[in-house]
């Protein structure tokens, strides 16, 4: 993408969010299937069977609608995507309409599955909750953090040049490993690591019922996380410096400052976020929401994505009112895009 390109994108979405329209949708979120084959005590998509994903044929006709809306992007998430037995086919019809692809994966298969990714995607962004197997597995419910790291160093040697790097949920389990996840990524040979909270107050990520006591931290462990995140800033202020952690000191502090409010204690961390402006989630089932915390839309499987966009979405949009809106104040991944800070360019 030019930069001529992507300065013209950039206008557009600020002309989506200042006209409620939708002349372009540069990023798109879709979930090849819903299952997923980890286990993680902060999401329920292992309980899913995966019966009423899209079929291929769905996928493409989705896909095609792409191009008008100048779709820059497209994440595949999920679920697990590369569970899907013709996830690279799905890539691949993304491809064909100019889309760039990123993966966000467990890591599970990608030992068996490298070359294929380091065909069809431009970066992988592989969760990392813990930095030793017994703390992997108690997280994440499977024994595989030995899988991930040759996953990851296959990738590696079959794409030298394709960007990996690591995401990591953080809450009641791990928030005390900060630092050790941060040498884990380095460890890896990753290109660096990322952190978010938990969400505790949506139905996102499969879940049937709210609960946030397995995630939550109590008074004590926010007072104990704001020590080791302000630890973490001490120590590792050339990897802040670097850009090896994606937030900055200031952003990383948000963290604990959520779980405080969570827990009663002062406001959420103010959110500034456009994504309902510039992306949509497309769930495995034509599912189509706002972002990953809102309700649902519509479904690509029963109407256009332009009808859905120009309906319900601007519906949606016009009603929306970021600073204030209780799901939008609780979010952990808000995403305010602009001239500079493009995930499209």
């Amino acid at each position: 993408m030019t930069a001529l390109a992507a300065l013209r994108t950039s206008a557009l979405v600020r002309v989506n969010e200042m006209t409620n329209r939708t002349l372009v949708l540069p990023v798109v979120i879709f979930h090849p299937t819903s299952r997923c084959n980890s286990r993680c005590v902060s999401c329920d998509w292992w309980r899913s069977s995966g019966a009423d994903d899209l079929s291929l044929p769905e996928i493409d006709a989705f896909a095609a609608q792409l191009p008008a809306f100048d779709t820059r992007l497209v994440v595949l998430s999920g679920g697990e995507p590369l569970l899907h037995p013709d996830v690279f086919a799905i890539a691949d019809l993304f491809r064909q309409r100019q889309c760039r692809l990123h993966l966000l994966t467990s890591g599970v298969l990608l030992e068996r599955t490298a070359a294929e990714v380091g065909r069809r995607f431009e970066r992988v962004i592989v969760s990392l909750d813990a930095h030793t197997e017994e703390g992997y597995h108690a997280i994440r419910g499977v024994r595989a953090l030995a899988v991930v790291e040759r996953g990851v160093a296959r990738v590696r040697a079959a794409t030298p040049a394709l960007p990996i790097t690591a995401r990591a949920t953080v809450h009641r389990h791990n928030f005390r490993l900060l630092p050790d996840l941060v040498e884990h990524a380095r460890a890896m040979a990753l290109d660096g690591i990322s952190f978010l909270a938990a969400d505790v107050s949506s139905l996102a990520f499969g879940r049937q019922q709210l609960d946030d006591r397995r995630l939550a931290l109590s008074a004590a462990e926010i007072a104990e996380f704001q020590a080791v995140v302000e630890a973490t800033i001490a120590s590792h202020a050339a990897d802040f410096d670097s850009g090896f952690i994606a937030e900055s000191p200031d952003r990383l502090r948000r963290l604990p400052q959520y779980y405080a409010a969570l827990a009663g204690h002062g406001r959420f961390p103010a959110v500034a976020c456009n994504a309902p402006w510039m992306s949509v989630v497309v769930e495995a089932d034509g599912g189509v929401r706002p972002c990953f915390f809102h309700d649902r839309v519509g479904s690509v499987r029963e109407q256009s994505l332009a009808t859905i966009v120009g309906g319900r979405l601007a519906a949606f949009r016009a009603a929306l009112d970021v600073g204030r809106n209780a799901t939008c104040q609780r979010c952990v991944c808000s995403l305010k895009t602009g001239f500079r800070s493009a995930p499209w360019n």
